[in-house]
């Protein structure tokens, strides 16, 4: 009896540890699972919206190195696709080639940048505000990448924050306007079409046309007729290169904003005459036009 109650209590004593640590391990392996759950899934919903807004914006939050990374060639091909893809777009590469500095290919000149516009938004400041294409993709592309606009501040220091930001709005323009006209190589706008039908008109606008310039390559660009014959009536007026104008107008300049940055001596007011003046002769000659080849079909 006596034996059997020494029995009874040394498995009592057993279950008095062996219970808790059965316990301790069953909460253990609870929270652990738990804790690890929690941290898995915020972890991965961490990494996905990380990277959806990198995929909004390429860089966000780590500009620097995701530049340096893509110009050292972190990324695989990067510079070889924008300079491939450049040399192979033949409507890009006639738009670009006057653009080029003496002895540079394009496809030399595209390489490191990150991408097209990238490319040819340089390409037009460096025309622009006459500053030597080298020196710009060098800050653009370095080892240290900057801006467009930071590497404008560098090497004009003498321009102030608005005349560098409306710099870079008219280049990125331009390149907006290069990219999607080459996209379009070879077609005939609308309104060019009606002008060339339009006998009466066309003949009187090969009087305004520059040299070497024909209907349709004069109008591409512009987004009607009327502000296509404005500006050629603007560029005669005041004497100015028609080119360098349709450059402006084409790219999201007023014509007010284009003849005032080729023609800085004009007042505010002067310039915004000289458009008037343009807005009207343009109407006249239309109007003219129209009044002629409606009196032609009456005959």
């Amino acid at each position: 009896m006596r034996q059997t109650f020494v029995r009874v209590a040394m498995i009592g004593t057993a279950l008095t540890f062996i219970i808790p640590t059965w316990a301790q391990r069953g909460a253990g392996a609870g929270v652990g699972a738990a804790v690890g759950h929690a941290t898995g899934s915020g972890s991965g919903t961490a990494t996905a919206a990380a990277n959806s807004a990198s995929n909004v914006n390429p860089g966000a939050g780590n500009h620097g190195n995701a530049s340096h990374e893509a110009n050292a060639g972190g990324i695989s091909g990067s510079s070889g696709d924008v300079s491939l893809r450049v040399s192979r777009n033949q409507g890009l590469s006639r738009q670009l080639q006057p653009l080029l500095p003496v002895g540079t290919t394009l496809a030399g000149a595209a390489a490191g940048f990150r991408n097209q516009g990238q490319f040819v938004s340089a390409l037009h400041v460096a025309h622009n505000l006459n500053i030597p294409f080298d020196q710009l993709k060098a800050k653009v592309t370095g080892t240290n990448p900057v801006s467009l606009g930071t590497a404008i501040e560098d090497l004009r220091p003498n321009l102030d924050h608005k005349s560098v930001k409306d710099n870079v709005k008219l280049a990125n323009g331009q390149a907006e306007r290069d990219l999607h006209q080459s996209e379009f190589a070879g077609k005939t706008a609308p309104f060019v079409s009606r002008i060339a039908s339009n006998t009466a008109l066309a003949s009187r606008l090969q009087a305004l046309l520059p040299p070497g310039n024909t209907l349709q390559s004069a109008a591409a660009g512009f987004k009607n007729e009327g502000q296509f014959i404005a500006a050629l009536e603007a560029a005669k007026t005041l004497n100015l290169s028609f080119a360098d104008l349709k450059d402006r107008v084409t790219a999201g300049q007023s014509l007010g904003q284009a003849i005032h940055a080729l023609r800085p001596t004009l007042t505010e007011q002067a310039s915004d005459n000289a458009v008037t003046q343009a807005e009207e002769q343009s109407k006249d000659l239309r109007t003219g036009a129209s009044e002629s080849a409606a009196a032609s079909s009456r005959r």
